[in-house]
């Protein structure tokens, strides 16, 4: 078979391969169209999560999936083997992608490194909590993640609320300390004091909005009684495996 060189081409020759259309390999998938459209495309939003969706509802080798090493379809042997050990498969190889991928950026950027302060308290990503800013510590991350901003720092997720963008419990978010935000951008926010991390929407009438991205959450209304503040733009999420 030919090599599919990227991860999103990769899922695109499955979809093809099976004539869904973006909605109807989302639906099977647990993803909206639109993000099957963006992983397509290559813009992030692919984790262990989809790739398990992919690998239960169609017969797909997880290797060829991740690595594009070997045949798309499991042979008949394969095919019978449990949805554990799938898991366990798929979230080795995207460990030792993200390893392999890790080390050719930071071996580009000549090991350039930024101490960025971590701080204890979890960074809410379902229900909100007050939020401490004590320091546990500093971590030593490439320095192109903070993409040349200043004033970045770390919080730690809890919480499932953002889980079809990525953003998973546990995971380290790199975040620019900043009051305003974009329509669209993924914040840090404060609402009567305590914080959260969702969606930035902003209507063209102005009104605004914080949206999670799991369909088990309803979006928040902004109205002019909160005491509504961003305290940062999310630039990156980091996952550590156990």
């Amino acid at each position: 078979m030919e090599t599919v060189s990227s991860l999103g081409e990769r899922i695109k020759a499955v979809r093809d391969h099976f004539e869904l259309r973006q909605e109807e390999f989302g639906a099977k998938t647990g993803i909206s169209g639109n993000r099957v459209s963006e992983i397509e495309h290559d813009k992030g939003g692919t984790n262990a999560v989809v790739l398990i969706s992919i690998c239960r509802e169609f017969p797909v080798n997880p290797e060829w999936l991740l690595s594009g090493s070997g045949e798309m379809l499991k042979s008949d042997n394969e095919r019978s083997k449990s949805e554990t050990d799938i898991e366990q498969r798929l979230r080795m190889l995207e460990k030792n992608m993200q390893h392999v991928m890790n080390g050719r950026q930071e071996k580009k950027k000549n090991n350039s490194l930024a101490r960025v302060p971590l701080y204890r308290s979890s960074v809410p990503a379902g229900i909100p909590d007050t939020a401490t800013s004590e320091v546990e510590e500093y971590l030593d991350m490439p320095a192109s993640w903070t993409q040349g901003k200043k004033n970045i720092y770390a919080l730690k997720v809890t919480g499932d609320s953002m889980v079809d963008i990525g953003i998973m419990p546990e995971d380290i978010l790199l975040v620019e300390a900043r009051e305003t935000a974009k329509d669209g951008q993924v914040v840090i926010a404060s609402i009567n004091g305590e914080v959260t991390i969702k969606r930035l929407c902003i209507s063209p009438g102005g009104t605004v909005s914080l949206a999670p991205e799991n369909n088990r959450y309803r979006p928040i209304a902004i109205t002019p009684e909160m005491d509504f503040r961003i305290q940062g733009t999310v630039l990156a999420a980091v996952r550590h495996y156990r």
